[in-house]
């Protein structure tokens, strides 16, 4: 009767099992990325960009969009800490991660709004791009893109 009931068991969980959705690995499906970083912590921002490399790496169309004081990354000037074990800054990482091809732009807030010193676009990486808010409202409306937040 045991060994019956094990049989059942391990028959429903089968079918159960076969009737779940098969999910591509994340390489054979490459999906848009947007990642919005807005932190201030170097840390945090070593991560996004180390995210955005593997993910670009891995043929995901990566999308990194900084606001607030992240924004700096985009700045030509700008000097950040550098970070073990690499010894290497989040804005080194950033690069690194647009050499695989992502796209960086800072919020379209940020140049009007920077301070004592408002910045002007000549004042960012040549890479580096304004946001067009309607573009990005376009594509945060798409079901296929994931979002990150830092």
């Amino acid at each position: 009767m045991q060994m019956t009931r094990n049989i059942i068991a391990t028959a429903l969980l089968g079918l159960a099992l076969a009737m779940l959705p098969m999910q591509a690995p994340a390489d054979d499906d490459p999906r848009d990325v947007l990642m919005l970083v807005n932190t201030e912590e170097d840390q945090v921002q070593g991560l996004a960009m180390t995210t955005a490399s593997e993910l670009a790496q891995r043929d995901h169309s990566v999308h990194i969009i900084l606001c607030g004081e992240a924004a700096e990354l985009g700045l030509e000037e700008y000097i950040p800490q550098t970070l073990a074990p690499r010894d290497v800054s989040s804005k080194e990482l950033m690069q690194e991660a647009m050499s695989f091809g992502a796209t960086v732009e800072v919020c379209h807030l940020f140049l009007p709004n920077s301070g004592y010193r408002q910045y002007e676009e000549e004042d960012l990486l040549d890479e580096v791009t304004v946001n067009n808010p309607e573009d990005k409202a376009e594509m945060i409306s798409r079901d296929d893109l994931r979002v990150l937040s830092y």
